[in-house]
């Protein structure tokens, strides 16, 4: 970033920068924005360069390795009777992905976050409750930033603009979908990531966008991020068992929905966002939702 100037001084403020006489700080600082061209916004379309955090952009000169799952889910698998079955004692320790993330966001709006969240999921994990516009939207942008890590985590896709958007703004960017779901099933952490791919044959190769579907305990998120611009057909809500989050609808919600989903038909929920590959069918069965304490289970976090 040169430096900013009022439209009506830009011609003096150029002049000033070809002309070798403005005055530059050192270091230069990087700005990242939105421009509004032609009516269209275009943002940062490139997945965030290995060595960068994925939120603020700053480089790695000493990164932290962010648990994609944190410790206050850890101890909540436990408390629920989720428990490590494998008899090698260098396997007792639960192997957690991990990705990095500097130090700054890692220690402090990311931790808060945290802790704001294992507040709200708690108690939707065994009860009824009602989630306030506030929850969800915090629901929003803890989902939002467990998708971008796990894009990190691999071959990143995702452009660094949305991760900016929450680093800058504290919610996910406008575009973005993030829905919820009941869920209960012997395996506590599934992830589905699907690419979305352009629907002309012309740019069949052509992302369009990126669906990360994942259940912690008893709630499911899914997360549609695009990477063009356009609106999304109407999807199915399996008799009103998906729930909008973001954007926000300006409506509490009565939780859990009525029907819950299982591993089996947590694919189903995944593949309702078309990825223009092929058709997807399947039967789905769907259950009440039920509300009585989680029962102990063996479950190997590994």
């Amino acid at each position: 970033m040169l430096g900013v100037a009022h439209r009506e001084c830009l011609g003096a403020a150029e002049t000033l920068l070809r002309g070798g006489r403005a005055v530059l700080d050192e270091p230069l600082q990087e700005l990242f924005v939105d421009a509004h061209l032609d009516g269209r916004t275009h943002t940062n379309w490139l997945p965030t360069p290995r060595g960068r955090c994925p939120f603020c952009q700053d480089l790695h000169p000493d990164p932290t390795k962010e648990d994609i799952y944190p410790i206050w889910l850890v101890k909540e698998l436990r408390r629920l009777g989720a428990r490590i079955t494998s008899s090698d004692p260098r396997r007792r320790r639960v192997a957690w992905p991990t990705t990095p993330v500097c130090r700054h966001c890692n220690n402090t709006w990311m931790s808060a976050l945290e802790n704001d969240v294992s507040g709200i999921l708690r108690p939707m994990f065994l009860h009824t409750r009602m989630v306030s516009e506030i929850d969800q939207r915090r629901l929003s942008l803890w989902a939002v930033m467990k998708a971008i890590l796990f894009d990190v985590a691999g071959e990143p896709v995702v452009p660094h603009g949305f991760g900016q958007s929450l680093n800058i703004f504290r919610q996910p960017h406008p575009d973005v979908r993030v829905w919820i779901a009941a869920y209960h099933d012997p395996d506590p952490l599934p992830l589905i990531i699907r690419p979305i791919y352009a629907e002309s044959i012309e740019e069949a190769e052509r992302l369009s966008g990126w669906c990360v579907t994942f259940a912690v305990v008893r709630v499911a998120f899914q997360v549609f991020i695009p990477l063009v611009e356009g609106d999304l057909a109407p999807l199915v809500d399996f008799h009103g068992s998906v729930v909008q989050v973001w954007p926000p609808t300006g409506s509490d919600l009565d939780w859990p929905p009525p029907y819950r989903f299982d591993s089996e038909s947590l694919q189903a929920l995944a593949a309702r966002v078309n990825d223009n590959r092929e058709v997807v069918e399947m039967e789905v069965t769907l259950v009440e939702a039920v509300r009585e304490p989680v029962p102990d289970t063996d479950v190997d976090l590994l």
